[in-house]
């Protein structure tokens, strides 16, 4: 069986657009997202990540549910890190009561297994506030 690959694992949206996984159209991230004035190109062939930014940052979003759950978020954080992308890769956790109880276990798997980047969120609002800051300041980081 051939495994596609998919076509836009390294695609860099221009500035002030973020390529989002079709996955998140309807979610309030993305409402939040246009709000804040980012313009959103979405896209099913992203591979693992869930948004590519124009500074080539690529983001893997872990939700509350995904920890609890333990709905093959290890998994999914592997594939991502071996991923043949040349973006700076960056996982966003949802941090809530519920789930801030597995964080540490989250935290030591993809800093010290994976060498990944995390950052912690409340949620999908805060999410968006932490990836429209880091598209409005694209702008400043080329001059």
């Amino acid at each position: 069986m051939e495994t596609k690959a998919p076509a836009l694992l390294n695609a860099v949206p221009p500035h002030g657009h973020v390529i989002v996984s079709e996955k998140w159209r309807n979610s309030s991230l993305i409402q939040s997202l246009k709000g804040g004035g980012v313009k959103i190109l979405f896209e099913n062939e992203l591979g693992v990540a869930d948004f590519h930014l124009a500074n080539k940052i690529c983001i893997l979003y872990v939700s509350e549910c995904d920890i609890i759950a333990a709905n093959s978020y290890k998994r999914k954080l592997v594939r991502y890190r071996n991923a043949s992308s040349s973006f700076q890769k960056l996982v966003l956790v949802e941090n809530t009561r519920l789930s801030e109880q597995y964080l540490s276990i989250v935290q030591k798997f993809v800093v010290f297994d994976l060498g990944l980047t995390l950052l912690p969120v409340s949620g999908q609002s805060e999410a968006s506030q932490l990836i429209t800051q880091i598209v409005s300041n694209e702008d400043y980081s080329t001059l």
